[in-house]
């Protein structure tokens, strides 16, 4: 039961991560927290998406914004080993409460509609918060998602700008943690059997991403935030 788990998971966060193109850790983060330790849970997270985001590269690349993406991997460079410090120094009930918190923080900025003028630094903010929340809980897309939603750029763009930057942001986190935290090989061949079940996930996102609007993708991601960070929240109940 605990692998039929972690790969209902896994299907339903890969679903969303390929119709939306950054979903997967928003989703997969918080429930496989519950399942297993947070270092656990956000190796198999990284290890899944890295997969996911380079088998989805060929489909999205031409929409990629390249101007933005150089500036958000620029700054991802410095972004990723604070969000190491984080995960090796910070206590697993913090660092569930301290995504639980975050998130509504970054659900009520979209809530409220701040909007954004993009500009190089604002792009580079961006990148360097993205590539933190990456290796530190392997939740990057939240930062870009406020970004974008107050850019208002087109959903197409989003999707394939993102999946572009995750495969960079995933695959140095992954070889941080792997190297730092000394990552064990169970915890890779785990993740790895949970690969067909994620590509599964893919077919099923592409299907939905050419038949939802903008505002239901808007919509659909207000949901996940604000459900994954009540469910965090609750699972802390008496940790403190």
């Amino acid at each position: 039961m605990h692998y039929f788990s972690s790969a209902l998971v896994i299907a339903l966060a890969s679903c969303l991560h390929s119709a939306t193109g950054f979903g997967f850790s928003i989703l997969a983060v918080p429930l496989l927290l519950l399942l297993h330790d947070p270092l656990t849970a956000v190796q198999i997270n990284l290890i899944i998406a890295v997969v996911l985001s380079v088998a989805m590269v060929p489909r999205v690349r031409g929409d990629v914004d390249y101007t933005l993406l150089k500036r958000l991997v620029l700054s991802g460079l410095v972004g990723v080993p604070l969000g190491m410090a984080l995960i090796l120094y910070v206590r697993p009930v913090q660092l569930k409460l301290i995504i639980a918190v975050l998130t509504l923080v970054f659900l009520a900025v979209l809530l409220m509609q701040v909007r954004f003028e993009r500009n190089r630094s604002r792009d580079a903010m961006c990148g360097a918060l993205a590539g933190a929340f990456t290796s530190a809980v392997g939740m990057g897309g939240v930062p870009l998602l406020v970004y974008f939603a107050g850019a208002r750029l087109p959903k197409a763009v989003v999707r394939a700008t993102v999946v572009a930057f995750f495969v960079f942001a995933y695959g140095l986190s992954l070889a941080m943690q792997l190297w730092s935290a000394h990552g064990s090989g169970r915890v890779i061949w785990f993740s790895l059997s949970l690969v067909p079940v994620a590509l599964l996930g893919v077919a099923c996102g592409n299907w939905l991403f050419v038949r939802i609007s903008q505002r239901a993708f808007r919509l659909f991601i207000y949901a996940v935030l604000g459900s994954n960070s009540a469910f965090l929240l609750w699972s802390l109940r008496g940790a403190f």
